[in-house]
Parts: C-alpha cells; sequence; structure tokens
C-alpha cells in the first residue's frame, strides 16, 4: 500500500511540474508584450524592455559622449564597455535618454534558470503600443504598416522613437506594437504589427 501510494504522489508530484511549466509558458507566449532579445557583441542587450530572468547588477555604466548620438552608437558603446570592464556579464538594461546621460545596468543571471528563457523580456508600452527595440515579439502578429524617420535636429533615441510612434498611430489607429530597426547611415524605421 505504502509503495502504491509513493508512486501515485511521485506522478502527482511530477504532473503538477509539468503542468505548471506548461502554463507558465502558455502565458509567455500569449502575453503580447513578451519578447526575445537579441544578443549583441556576446551579450543580451536590453532596452526598452525588462528581462523576465532574474538578475543582479554588476555595475552601471554611462555612455559618454558620442560622435552622433545615434541609438546604434550609443548602443554598441555601452555594451562594448560592459563587455571590456565585466567579461562575465550576461546583459546589460539600456536606458536612453534625450540627453547626454545615456546609461546601462550591467548585469548577471542568476544561477539554476532555463538558459532558453534569459533572452526573454518584457517589452514596455509607449503611447499605447508595445515597443519592440533590439527584439522581436514572440507573439504571433501581422504587419499592418511601416514608418521611416530621417534624421533631424532631434536624432537621440526617444526622440525619434517618439515620432515613429506618433506616425505609427497616425497611419495605423489599429497598431498594436511597433519593432524598430535603428541605422547609422540611413533613415531609422518601424514596422507597425497587430497581434493575431
Amino acid at each position: 500500500m505504502k509503495k502504491i501510494f509513493k508512486n501515485l504522489f511521485g506522478k502527482l508530484l511530477i504532473s503538477a511540474v509539468l503542468l505548471s511549466m506548461s502554463v507558465s509558458t502558455f502565458a509567455q507566449q500569449n502575453d503580447k508584450g513578451i519578447a526575445r532579445v537579441q544578443k549583441n557583441n556576446g551579450i543580451y542587450a536590453f532596452c526598452d524592455n525588462e528581462p523576465i530572468s532574474d538578475y543582479e547588477i554588476i555595475d552601471r555604466t554611462k555612455a559618454g559622449l558620442t560622435w552622433s548620438g545615434q541609438f546604434s552608437e550609443v548602443r554598441n558603446k555601452l555594451i562594448k564597455k560592459a563587455v571590456k570592464d565585466y567579461p562575465n556579464a550576461d546583459g546589460v538594461v539600456i536606458s536612453m535618454s534625450n540627453s547626454s546621460s545615456d546609461k546601462a545596468i550591467i548585469l548577471k543571471f542568476k544561477e539554476g534558470q532555463e538558459k532558453d528563457q534569459l533572452a526573454l523580456a518584457r517589452a514596455n508600452k509607449v503611447q499605447g503600443l508595445y515597443v519592440f527595440t533590439d527584439c522581436e515579439p514572440i507573439s504571433d502578429y501581422e504587419i499592418v504598416g511601416r514608418e521611416s524617420v530621417s534624421y533631424s535636429l532631434k536624432s537621440d533615441y526617444q526622440s525619434i522613437r517618439d515620432k515613429l510612434i506618433k506616425k505609427a498611430l497616425k497611419d495605423n489607429p489599429d497598431a498594436e506594437g511597433v519593432i524598430f530597426t535603428f541605422s547609422n547611415a540611413s533613415s531609422d524605421k518601424a514596422t507597425v504589427i497587430k497581434f493575431k
């Protein structure tokens, strides 16, 4: 009788663990704001999003002055500094401002987390739209429009992001998110999306 109870308890425990894992995966897939972040120079670059996995802050750093002040240049500078100063870092959470105080939190993920979950982040919402910068939504979506802006006097991240979002909302009122592509050489672009 004890053996039967022990086997039944073991099977129930395994079932409960598998069920909670599948519920967690299902919830992530149905959360429109969840994205898979890209690696840059060997570490994850989180911008306008927050890692889902638990992490420790190793240090904080600032970008300092850059030649153009454009997103790609600032991001790359912050990442290079993080990789140089902390070769064991797993990623950076980049905070872009509309001034010269762009900064990053250098992070290390806590032990015991699933490797495939480390790239997942929760996207910020700006003006009601999910913002996907250097990342891709994991939920299925359809493209409802494309926007672009040329360089202007204000070429910092926030100004360009906000200008692209404003255009996206004007041209596509049913939009739910934007996927940004920032460039050093040409105009910055936004793919306007609606989730399925």
